[in-house]
């Protein structure tokens, strides 16, 4: 039999080594994390911007025409305001289901963000 000496100079060589590869290994991990979420982060904000603008101009439009057709833009623009309040109301009144909603979808997402990186 071979006599293979012991090192522990190699030991703390190899153990130093692997904490190296994990901490890479886990950072780039961290970076697909990243990557995959990111994107639709960025597409989520931008359309938002974008429905911001449709739903400002077509409350406008809306109130115009309501002005119009009640001979008062004031008129139609308090309407409009008073959609608008309905709908924070709606929200208000509706929060917890809203917020089980949007949690179930980021859950799901996150799961098949899951799935992905195990296949």
């Amino acid at each position: 039999m071979e006599d293979k000496k012991f090192s522990i100079k190699g030991v703390i060589q190899k153990l130093k080594e692997y904490v190296e590869n994990y901490t890479n290994l886990a950072y780039l991990k961290v970076v697909a994390k990243v990557s995959k979420i990111l994107p639709g982060v960025v597409i989520g904000i931008i359309s938002l911007l974008f429905l911001f603008f449709v739903v400002f101009f077509l409350s406008i439009a809306f109130a115009l025409f309501i002005g119009e057709l009640l001979n008062s833009y004031a008129l139609g623009f308090a309407l409009t305001g008073a959609l608008f309040i309905l709908l924070i109301l709606l929200i208000i009144l509706f929060k917890n289901s809203i917020k089980r909603g949007v949690s179930a979808i980021c859950i799901r997402t996150l799961v098949s963000l899951r799935n992905d990186e195990d296949d």
